[in-house]
């Protein structure tokens, strides 16, 4: 029997999360840490900005209406993954600070002691007291969206966000941090790049090394239908792309900041096979499948944090525990694919495999939403 074909039976038949994980340790897909997953929950589904390139610029999600992770619903979920979790992220497309219970969901996760806790954040609504929860709950890290070095480009394409705003609260909660002597929580600036920022990349790192973040994170942006910005995407542009985000590295390694992920230089990248293999070529090609819990804020889970468009694989409720969607038939099926490097469509215009392999084209597609 082939590896891949064992594997994928095996996990099949997993009955719970530890023979689950078991059955991947025992191949090398995953480490043998029992804290082998991630948790990546949206506490809310708003927004309190309107960025270009942005899904919730779309009026269908302006209109929808607000629906916020309760502590009840938290703790549901929480004292069945996190057990098993290395990471908690209170946040997958939502700005977290936007719920009524932001601040007690981060105390109710405090409480079970997950190695690290994390949110992404625009960085508009950091109060002092939300500052004091972040510091109080022991946030290990914080992820500041700006796409810009100056305030024309990044209001420009943070629609509604004040660009003094954020620096402020920014530079507020890393001296509340020191105040405090604590190490954590590390401050990360993450970055779209995109046709109308890309020169400003070196500066952005600087920015970041003056606010007192330690860290930058650069990714290609991804185009939704409806919202017209394909023309502004790097990957019809890769000299441009190459020339600015390698200067914005050598800022990162001038400065000491670490660069938690960015794109390969597309002059790196050799032309891709007409069947675009080589997004596909390792097995599995993606691990996100076999370790990390997306799901958004009513519950729904989604088949991983990168599946834009894509319908839920269930709902988390009192009667449907997490444990039975995410080893469920669906996530099943993905996860055979997956190891026999039959990626669906889904995978064939992944944002994540974009920023990986930049010179396949047919993974910039516009995703829809």
């Amino acid at each position: 029997m082939r590896a891949v074909t064992w594997l994928a039976e095996r996990l099949a038949a997993a009955p719970d999360l530890e023979a689950f994980h078991a059955a991947l340790a025992a191949t090398g897909v995953l480490a043998t840490d029992p804290r082998f997953m991630q948790l990546e929950i949206d506490v809310s589904n708003r927004c309190n900005i309107r960025c270009v390139m942005c899904y919730h610029s779309l009026e269908a999600f302006v209109r929808r209406p607000a629906a916020f992770l309760t502590v009840e619903a938290f703790e549901r979920i929480a004292e069945m993954v996190l057990p098993h979790a290395h990471t908690l992220t209170l946040a997958l497309g939502s700005e977290p600070m936007t719920s009524p219970h932001f601040v007690p969901v981060l105390r109710a996760a405090a409480r079970h002691q997950v190695p690290r806790v994390t949110f992404f954040t625009n960085g508009t609504l950091m109060s002092k007291d939300i500052i004091d929860a972040i510091l109080d709950a022991r946030v290990t890290e914080i992820s500041v969206s700006v796409d810009g070095a100056t305030r024309e480009t990044y209001e420009a394409i943070r629609r509604g966000a004040s660009f003094d705003q954020v620096l402020g609260n920014v530079r507020r909660l890393v001296a509340a941090r020191e105040a405090r002597r604590q190490p954590e929580p590390r401050v990360r600036f993450d970055v779209v790049m995109m046709r109308r920022n890309v020169h400003e990349l070196p500066a952005i790192v600087e920015l970041a090394a003056l606010c007192g973040a330690g860290a930058v994170n650069f990714f290609h942006m991804v185009t939704y239908e409806g919202l017209d910005t394909a023309g502004q995407s790097l990957a019809a542009t890769p000299a441009l792309s190459d020339r600015w985000l390698g200067l914005a590295l050598l800022a990162a390694e001038r400065l000491g900041l670490t660069v938690t992920a960015h794109p390969p230089l597309f002059a790196h990248q050799p032309a891709p096979a007409s069947d675009t293999r080589g997004a596909f070529a390792q097995t599995p090609y993606c691990t996100f499948p076999f370790f990390h819990v997306s799901m958004n804020s009513v519950g729904e889970v989604l088949p991983c944090p990168f599946s834009h468009g894509e319908a839920p694989y269930g709902t988390v409720t009192a009667e449907t525990p997490v444990q039975k969607v995410w080893l469920g038939p669906r996530f099943t099926e993905l996860r055979r694919r997956i190891l026999d490097r039959d990626p669906p469509d889904m995978c064939r215009r992944c944002s994540y495999l974009a920023s990986r392999f930049p010179g396949d084209r047919e993974l910039f597609v516009s995703r829809r939403n």
